[in-house]
């Protein structure tokens, strides 16, 4: 925008518009002050740029030269400054806007000429258009820029600015913009295409980043800048739960039948990719002493039999990973009491679904539907199978294995903001 001297110049010369502002710097020894067009306080500077940065990213983008007076005369910035010019702007749009929004911006030195024709050294800043995010000053609502000015958003303006930047798509799709395309581990990827396509399929370089971006596990920003999605982090990174929080697993045991932390035997987090967290807690549900098995004596002596239906455990399990709502900055809790293992994930039932519709057959609802399908692609090693059930029918599977098991229905609940699964031991003798 505005790429040529001449181009920005005409634009300067016709005035602030809606994708164009400037702004006079000065210097009181080593501070960098933007010098304030009204009546703003020079020591607030910072709070406008911010302002400022945000405004145009929420609309269409822009561009703010410094080293323009407020009359639209070219003053220039010295040659010596720049660097500590461009650190504030830096620092304003990193520490100062929520989210940051360095990744927008493009600086550009550019030679301007005065009203006497004089050349002065101008610093040009772009702004593109956010297209995943809504930005805003640090405490303070997001602005828009209409004409010159920027203007504080509605409740009603702030509503369509998300919905058209996408943050009405599910949370598994979105950018995690502090993590890095080598934060996705390329040799957990690659064994799950070979599983996917077929032996040899093992793409590298470009190949592996197109089928990465296909598969929704990246994504590009405005500038093409690659980004893992959400969706890329919970699959294929070491420890999701480093980007987004909560996406692990505390699997505590008690020597009770209620939670007690002074009767804790066991406890353990579950943390990695969530095809791993799954298998980990599995195994642990399998093979802990700490577990509760069912006592029967016959002729021969006692006999022991599990007490809970591991396939009825696993589907529990994959449901409160892959149904929970990432945006809660909460973890999914497994609690083992002597006569039923607890289950709960964060964020209730989705849309309208209620326990009654599970119970009576009703087609799952899904939050995270990509995720689920990725699930699909998994086969477990507890029973031979895919994880996920394409037809919907692992709940109603799960009613039956605990009825089998232990002569009774599972509860499920919607309970302080998340759901609670409850799966009941059959014949355990204390």
């Amino acid at each position: 925008m505005y790429d040529t001297p001449d181009d920005l110049l005409r634009e300067i010369l016709a005035g602030e518009d809606s994708l164009l502002d400037w702004k006079e710097v000065a210097f009181k020894g080593n501070q960098v002050r933007l010098v304030p067009k009204g009546r703003h306080e020079s020591d607030k500077a910072l709070v406008e740029l911010a302002k400022d940065l945000t405004c145009f990213a929420n609309t269409e983008g822009g561009v703010i030269v410094f080293g323009v007076r407020k009359d639209g005369e070219r003053v220039g910035v010295p040659a010596e400054r720049m660097e500590a010019l461009q650190q504030v702007i830096i620092n304003a749009a990193q520490n100062n806007v929520e989210p940051p929004i360095g990744h927008l911006l493009t600086f550009d030195r550019m030679m301007l000429p005065d009203s006497s024709g004089r050349p002065r050294l101008c610093l040009k800043l772009e702004i593109k258009k956010a297209l995943f995010t809504v930005h805003a000053p640090k405490g303070r609502r997001p602005y828009w820029r209409l004409g010159d000015r920027c203007h504080e958003m509605t409740l009603e303006q702030q509503a369509r600015a998300f919905e058209r930047r996408g943050l009405m798509l599910p949370f598994e799709e979105r950018p995690i913009v502090t993590a890095a395309t080598d934060d996705l581990d390329r040799g957990r990827f690659m064994t799950y295409c070979r599983a996917r396509y077929g032996e040899g399929d093992e793409p590298s370089g470009e190949a592996m980043l197109r089928r990465m971006r296909n598969l929704k596990l990246l994504t590009a920003d405005e500038a093409q800048h690659l980004w893992p999605t959400a969706l890329g982090l919970l699959l294929f990174s070491a420890a999701p739960d480093q980007w987004i929080s909560g996406a692990y697993t505390d699997l505590v045991v008690y020597a009770g039948r209620e939670p007690d932390a002074n009767a804790q035997r066991d406890a353990k987090v579950m943390r990695g990719p969530l095809v791993e967290q799954i298998e980990r807690i599995m195994d642990y549900l399998r093979h802990s002493p700490h577990v509760p098995v069912a006592a029967e004596k016959d002729g021969t002596g006692r006999l022991d039999r599990p007490a809970y239906s591991l396939r009825a455990l696993q589907e529990g399990v994959v449901n409160a990973l892959v149904h929970r709502d990432f945006g809660l900055a909460s973890q999914v809790r497994v609690f083992v009491l002597e006569d039923r293992i607890e289950i709960s994930n964060p964020g209730m039932l989705h849309n309208t679904l209620t326990p009654e519709d599970l119970f009576a057959g009703c087609q799952p609802v899904r939050r995270n539907q990509m995720l689920a399908g990725f699930l699909r692609d998994y086969t477990s090693p507890l029973t031979g199978r895919a994880y996920m059930e394409a037809r919907g029918e692992g709940f109603l599977t799960m009613v039956r294995e605990c009825e089998r098991v232990a002569g009774r229905r599972p509860e499920i609940r919607n309970i302080g903001g998340g759901v609670k699964l409850t799966i009941f031991a059959g014949g355990v003798r204390l």
